[in-house]
């Protein structure tokens, strides 16, 4: 019977210049997806004049979203890949080229490579609820590796 529990996932993240030796990301938030892959379009369909159809593969970055609880290592960590790579009247970005490692409990894993910090939250926002606001990160990648769990289907 499939397992779908994520429940003791794991992620390490590695900056070029920010943080060279990998840090982990486990602090997943519990109102929002903590790991978020949306959905990609990869190809593009169109109907000619005549009825005839065209058709094109289209290359598009990987995007993925942290969701993390705030003040935690996590949101730490984030927080300072987010602010090296902030670009502000005299001071300049740190460029940092990213790999994302996930690792599930089921042992499958995903490499996300050559990727850029796109949007994060500076500082701590407060939300309705009377806690602190999830810190959520979106970040783009330009390959993926995905590999199974060594007991999936996937794999037959």
């Amino acid at each position: 019977m499939p397992d779908l529990s994520h429940f003791g996932s794991v992620a390490t993240i590695t900056a070029s210049n920010t943080l060279p030796i990998p840090a982990p990301i486990t602090h997943f938030a519990d109102d929002a997806d903590g790991m978020d892959l949306p959905e990609m379009t990869i190809a593009e369909m169109v109907m000619g004049t005549n009825g005839d159809a065209v058709t094109w593969t289209t290359a598009a970055p990987i995007e993925l979203t942290l969701n993390l609880i705030p003040n935690t290592l996590s949101h730490l960590t984030m927080n300072i890949l987010f602010e090296a790579n902030r670009a502000e009247k005299g001071k300049l970005p740190a460029r940092d080229e990213i790999t994302l490692i996930r690792i599930a409990p089921d042992l499958s894993t995903l490499t996300l490579t050559g990727g850029k910090i796109i949007s994060g939250m500076p500082a701590t926002s407060m939300a309705s609820s009377g806690r602190l606001k999830t810190a959520s990160y979106k970040l783009k990648f330009a390959k993926m590796l995905y590999t199974p769990s060594p007991d999936s289907v996937l794999n037959v």
